[in-house]
């Protein structure tokens, strides 16, 4: 559930809402949006107990204008949470790191980027594509359909699976979220983090 309260406003039950939400739990705060004089322009914070995405607006004078509060228990704000491009930040295997993402983005040698729209979720890097339709059931889990490719066909490490299944996430902040079930091992214990990032626009998926 979206709430939106202008400054002026305010009455003493939205002054409370905003103290239940703010204690007892872990917030992560981050700043995802300012004007270019560095000002702050949107303020985030994510309580994981609520689940809920509270969002600052502010005026490129430094005053809050209102607050916005997205609960990613429901569908559809889960859905706009998780549209854009995000990278694999750190793979964890049996307790062993196998994979880490250098800490600067190189776009000449860039890593899969994984690009979630409302219906599709497409990845694409070296070596390795996925093309999948997505429905979004709640802010733990979406159900993909499609498929993703390795290599070159007619290579000996050509590699291509149908996938149709539930998967599962955790979102951890604005920034970041792990993708509990990645590898579907059950032998395996693993942690798969992703990070959001920004890349020049294109065209937008449908």
């Amino acid at each position: 559930m979206v709430k939106y309260f202008p400054l002026w406003k305010f009455k003493f039950t939205s002054i409370l809402l905003i103290l239940i939400i703010s204690c007892g739990d872990d917030m992560v705060e981050d700043i995802i949006e300012t004007y270019e004089s560095g000002n702050k322009k949107v303020y985030v914070r994510y309580h994981p107990d609520s689940n809920v995405l509270e969002k600052h607006f502010y005026n490129a004078a430094g005053e809050m204008i209102y607050l916005e509060w997205d609960s990613l228990s429901n569908k559809n704000y889960f859905e706009q949470f998780m549209m854009g491009t995000w990278i694999m930040e750190k793979m964890i295997v049996d307790e062993e790191i196998v994979f880490e993402m250098d800490t600067i983005f190189n776009p000449k040698n860039p890593p899969n980027i994984y690009t979630f729209s409302r219906k599709y979720l497409k990845v694409s890097g070296p070596q390795y594509s996925a093309n999948y339709k997505i429905v979004y059931k709640d802010s733990s889990q979406v159900e993909l359909d499609g498929k993703w490719t390795y290599g070159v066909e007619g290579e000996n490490t050509y590699r291509t699976k149908r996938i149709y299944k539930n998967k599962y996430f955790h979102i951890l902040s604005y920034y970041n979220f792990i993708w509990i079930d990645f590898l579907s091992d059950k032998e395996k214990e693993e942690e798969v983090l992703f990070r959001r990032v920004n890349l020049p626009a294109t065209k937008e998926l449908p």
